[in-house]
């Protein structure tokens, strides 16, 4: 046969089924393998054997494996032998006479390889999962191996022949072209499959072959349109094109290929439905910038081009790779050993404009393309090198970002001025404390000396001076150029005499990106050269200062953003918050503090972060290294001693709000055994020297009252803590130096009733040994005559724990009510004590009362509990000691129920025998005539306790329902009126149909003249709302007032309860319409916060079939406006709403003109 290579070539389909005759398999492989063996020139001269050969090479699918592994050998091992004869013809100078035979065996057998070798790169990886027996995956995986093997030999003989000058064998470039691209093709081919990339032999060799061709053979042009089509095409190919051209610049020095490359790709376009492609040229350039980013350098202005790409992808993977070069410039500048002047400010003008590049980007349209520009800066400042004023520009950059819109832009802005603190560049000579009022101590101190110095012509020839000693440096010590950062840490352990010049010379030395032109030296022919070094470095010390104070000052800001993304929707965003308030707290940043106190709230955040953390952990694990952890070098008691005082510290100046969250958080970390016994023995013993006589400077009231509600926290998990200090607290806290400091006294109270545990059984074995002892000095305290105010919020404390501790409750308040009676009406006590007696008495009559309804429901819960589980048992069971309730175990549920009811009701405030009883009247009398008892204290006791009373009894509460609402329109007293509030609050919950035709009354109190009722009478309606307890009828719209509140408390609590109500059965839909119209209508509310009102609501409203229901309503009420401010109000809503239609729009443009007629 005529054997044409071109022909066959294009001939060839790898998916076409070749015919071939089985049974001469045998027959012919033996003679192929009898004429190699002999010369390899037989294929060559024996056209009828090459026939065959090329027919076996054709069936190669359809031969057995063992045959399959024979045919490649003998036609690898062949064109080897052909390639080394090649070799050594042209190397002993014999290649003209036989070129055109080594050509023509070069063509047959290199058409064989190309066939066996696209075959053998058509084998699939073999499957695995659960359909696939052990057995089958077994067999696929031998089969698998064997194909990689085989492959590798064709690739190592293909690896040979590319060492050869074909140049020499095919004289024209077409035909030399044609012989390469068959092997080049062919092995892109095998790049297709995934799993034959993961073979590192199989790749190594791969690429060692494309390598040979680019260098010894020039087909760079071939190479590169390959993989431009592997990276449109195939998803898992990008990193290792990089991978590819990596090898060929570090192993061959080859960056020609990778240049066009980066050419080509900087101008191509995408589709704009096409994801694939920008997705796979930018994972190609990320991973090319991690393994070669010089070479990317090179072309950096060309691929900048990509920057205006609409596509992000691409934007990003730009930005990536900006970042990436900069870090490996400064990475290899750092480790250079010296380097010329020429070198330094080469490599300072390329970072610097990389560095902007990158600052460009923190305002690119994309927030995905911002957020990689700051994850580029946050490796950069990684890094050792200081460039301070490029440090403090990124920091108010990051700033800028913490207002960004995307919680992923404001998540990474945190982690990079996490970042710059952690590695901020004025750590050498002071320390990495960043206290401002220190560095600004620093900077006086330095102004001053600079003053005892100046010349007369100013700050000119200071300037100069600066100049000049720069270009002597420069000159004499170009070595100290890159100072290690442990030089400056050097001379921090020297003479404190030679830290201002340590800091000048940190400050020269580590501004090398940062740095200024030289300026020639002036004559100064007066002035000492002492005098001009001092006064050199004076100036540059306060510059080193004054950057230190601009980047605390940016720090700080930092701080209170990050304060107020603590309670983000979004959990990475708070775990970043906390990171950075703890760092910053580290530093001695001084507005840090605040939000450490702000995360304490986060400890009842629920849910996980991406990465699975939850909030309350994080903020246990911060917590701890705050207040939890003393320095390694102290003993066990001083640890204790120091923890003890961190606790008590977080308690001083502490809100309510922040009580009870540090009682979560304390309990938590107890039960993760992080408070050690040492700690309480150091708490209690504070405690204790409050009770010992002797006045002790070491601690305050403050530290005593804070080491009592540590301690009572933490019995909240451990009662046992209680039990250790009884004699204690009642030696101390009801003892007489509590009597002097009702304070202590009601902490005291509120950790002596945790000592029965929560769910413990009413008037059940819950004693302990100082329980009369006890109950006797909570007797006592609610006998204290005291004008103090702090005594009611103790005596509240002490009936609480009386209710809990007293194996009779009723029997003791009825002797106590009695008692304090009596105390009152004494005819020996007037004026001024008597009110004060009377008013204790009326506000423990009211608390009494309260606890009351609580023990009947306690007792209630208890008995039934108890009854079930009598009935639960099979066998009866006697007990020993049976108590009263469980001997009325055959009495019914309702019967229970119903004798409860029957005691709120008709005993305690109208029987004959209950002491409460005795009251109600004089409360009555007390609130009715207001001006015959006029005592302020007074009056706010009776209202208190008139509005307690009424909760107990339907009854009471309906016969004084009117009196209590006076009360609270009339009163001038803001406390009365508050108290008014909240009892009504606590009455519809009680008596739920008595309120609900009196919440007008209860609304009105949102536009109280005094802030602190306003607030009050908004947190009580707001719960009442959420809570189902009161019906919404057209009062939201004085709610939604609030949202335009002057107080933003107000206004956020306003809006946290849009946000609450919108979750519930479309509650803010349904109500849309009564809201609009009361805002409408009320002329007192401006047109603009109306707008705003209006535009915050709406954003609440979501399902498109609510949006049109809303837009229909509202067009019919745009028809029937009778003046253009109504209308203009419809018209607001209706384009604020995203629902449009023609119709609508219409309406609008048409109603604005007739408006217009009318006028």
């Amino acid at each position: 046969m005529d054997f044409s290579l071109s022909t066959l070539y294009n001939a060839f389909d790898i998916e076409k089924s070749y015919e071939y005759d089985e049974l001469a398999t045998e027959s012919r492989m033996d003679a192929f393998t009898t004429a190699v063996a002999l010369t390899p020139e037989s294929l060559v001269t024996n056209a009828e054997l090459l026939e065959e050969v090329i027919e076996m090479a054709h069936a190669f699918p359809q031969l057995p494996s063992a045959r399959q592994k024979q045919l490649t050998y003998l036609v690898s091992s062949s064109f080897t032998a052909v390639c080394i004869h090649c070799r050594n013809a042209i190397d002993s100078g014999d290649f003209v006479d036989s070129a055109e035979m080594i050509k023509q065996q070069m063509e047959r057998y290199g058409y064989l390889l190309f066939v066996v070798l696209s075959y053998l790169g058509k084998e699939d990886f073999p499957g695995t999962g659960s359909g696939v027996s052990s057995y089958k995956q077994k067999q696929g995986s031998a089969k698998w191996k064997s194909n990689c093997t085989l492959v590798e030999e064709v690739l190592d003989a293909v690896i040979v022949c590319f060492k050869l000058p074909l140049s020499r064998l095919f004289v024209t470039t077409p035909e030399r072209n044609l012989y390469l691209d068959m092997f080049i093709r062919t092995i892109f081919h095998l790049m297709e499959l995934p799993e034959r990339m993961k073979s590192n032999n199989t790749k190594v060799l791969m690429f060692r072959a494309i390598c040979e061709s680019v260098i010894n053979q020039s087909m760079g042009l071939t190479v590169q349109n390959c993989i431009v089509q592997c990276l449109t095409y195939y998803i898992h190919l990008p990193p290792y094109m990089a991978e590819l051209l990596h090898t060929l610049d570090e192993r061959h020095g080859h960056s020609a290929l990778t240049e066009e490359l980066l050419r080509e790709l900087s101008t191509m376009e995408f589709n704009a439905n096409d994801a694939n492609g920008p997705k796979a040229v930018s994972e190609f350039l990320i991973k090319l910038s991690e393994m070669s980013p010089r070479l990317i350098l090179k072309q950096m202005s060309t691929t900048a081009q990509l920057l205006d790409n609409s596509n992000y992808t691409l934007r990003c993977s730009v930005v990536e790779t900006c970042g990436n070069i900069v870090v490996d410039i400064l990475k290899t500048d750092a480790n250079a050993d010296s380097a010329g002047d020429d070198h330094e400010s080469n490599v300072a003008s390329q970072v610097d404009g990389l560095i902007s590049l990158l600052q460009e980007r923190f305002l690119d349209r994309n927030p995905f393309v911002r957020t990689k520009a700051i994850q580029a800066m946050v490796k950069i400042f990684s890094l050792p090198a200081r460039m301070p004023k490029r440090r403090h520009a990124v920091m108010l950059i990051a700033l800028r970002s913490l207002e960004d819109r995307t919680t992923l832009v404001r998540r990474n802005s945190i982690k990079l001025m996490y970042k710059l603190l952690l590695t901020h560049p004025f750590s050498a000579t002071h320390g990495s404390q960043l206290v401002e009022s220190v560095w600004q101590k620093r900077l006086e101190e330095v102004n001053k000396e600079l003053e005892k110095y100046m010349p007369a012509n100013g700050n000119a020839m200071l300037d100069s001076l600066k100049n000049a000693a720069e270009d002597d440096e420069n000159n004499d010590k170009p070595e100290d150029d890159e100072m290690d950062p442990e030089d400056g840490e050097a001379a921090e352990e020297g003479d404190e005499e030679n830290d201002s010049d340590s800091a000048i010379d940190e400050s020269q030395d580590k501004m090398d990106v940062d740095s200024e032109p030289d300026a020639p030296l002036p004559e100064l022919p007066n002035l000492l050269l002492q005098e001009r070094t001092i006064i050199i470095k004076a100036k540059l010390t306060q510059q080193y200062y004054l950057d230190a104070l601009l980047f605390i000052e940016a720090a700080q800001k930092g701080a209170e953003v990050a304060s107020k993304l603590l309670f983000s929707k979004n959990r990475n965003e708070v775990l970043e918050s906390m990171d950075y308030l703890v760092l910053a707290d580290a530093h001695g940043i001084k507005n840090a503090n605040d939000g450490i106190h702000k995360m304490l709230h986060l400890v009842w955040m629920k849910g996980l972060s991406d990465e699975g953390k939850s909030i309350s952990s994080h903020l246990i694990d911060c917590y701890k290294n705050l207040f939890l952890t003393a320095p390694e070098d102290v003993t066990a008691s001083q640890s204790a001693a120091i923890i003890a005082k961190n606790l008590i510290g977080l308690t001083i100046n502490a809100s309510v709000a922040d009580l009870a969250s540090l009682e979560k958080l304390l309990c938590m970390m107890y039960e993760k055994s992080m408070i050690v016994p040492e700690v309480l023995k150091v708490l209690w013993h504070i405690y204790n020297k409050a009770g010992s006589g002797e006045a002790s400077p070491e601690f305050s009231v403050e530290f005593v009252h804070g080491s009592v509600i540590i301690l009572g926290m933490l019995a909240l998990a451990n009662r046992l803590i209680v039990q250790m200090g009884v004699d204690s607290l009642l030696r101390v806290g009801l003892g007489e130096c509590g009597k002097n400091d009702m304070i202590l006294c009601k902490n005291t109270c509120s950790i002596l009733l945790k000592i029965v545990p929560a769910g413990g059984k009413i008037s059940v074995a819950n004693k302990f040994a100082q329980e009369e002892d006890a109950v006797k000095s909570l007797r006592d305290v609610l006998f204290l005559q005291t004008d103090s105010p702090d005594w009611y919020s103790a005596a509240e404390q002490c009936i609480i724990a009386l209710f809990k501790i007293s194996p009779s409750p009723e029997e003791t308040f009825s002797e106590i009510l009695a008692s304090k009676a009596m105390q009152a009406f004494d005819e020996d006590i007037l004026g001024e004590n008597q009110m004060i007696r009377l008013s204790q008495l009326l506000f423990i009559v009211g608390h009494v009362a309260m606890k009351s309804i609580e023990y009947l429901e306690k007792l209630e819960t208890q008995f039934k509990k108890q009854k079930h589980e009598t009935e639960s048992k099979t066998k009866d069971k006697k007990e020993e000691d049976e108590n009263e309730l469980e001997m009325i175990g055959g009495t019914s549920e309702d019967d229970f129920t119903d004798a409860v009811i029957f005691i709120k009701e008709k005993e305690l405030l109208y029987g004959e025998h209950s002491i409460l009883a005795k009251f109600g009247p004089m409360v009555l009398t007390i609130c009715k005539n207001s001006k015959e008892y006029n005592n302020e204290t007074l009056q706010r006791s009776a209202v208190l306790c008139l509005s307690k009373l009424m909760c107990v009894s339907s009854k009471f509460c309906e016969e004084n329902l009117p009196l209590l609402i006076t009360i609270m329109e009339k009163s001038p007293d803001p406390i009365i009126r508050c108290n008014c509030v909240l009892g009504l609050g606590d009455m519809a919950v009680c008596f739920n149909n008595l309120v609900d035709e009196n919440t007008d009354f209860l609304y009105r109190r949102l536009t109280d003249e005094n802030i602190m009722v306003q607030r009050t009478c908004l947190m009580t309606v707001t719960f009442l709302i959420l809570a189902g307890q009161v019906k919404v009828k057209g009062q939201l719209s004085s709610m939604a007032k609030c949202l335009e509140h002057e107080d933003q408390g107000i206004s956020d609590m306003c809006k946290l309860f849009f946000t609450e109500l919108a979750t519930k059965d479309n509650a803010i839909y349904n109500g849309f319409i009564d809201i609009f119209s009361g805002l409408s209508n009320d002329e007192t509310l401006e047109k603009d916060a109306r707008k705003r009102i209006i535009k915050f609501l709406v954003g609440f409203i979501e399902k498109e079939k609510h949006q049109k229901q809303l837009s229909d309503k509202l067009l019919v009420r745009l028809n029937k406006c009778e003046s253009e401010r109504e209308w203009d109000d419809v018209a607001y809503v209706l384009t604020t709403i995203p629902y449009k239609n023609d119709t609508i729009t219409q309406a609008i443009e048409n109603g604005y003109k007739m408006v217009l007629a009318r006028d």
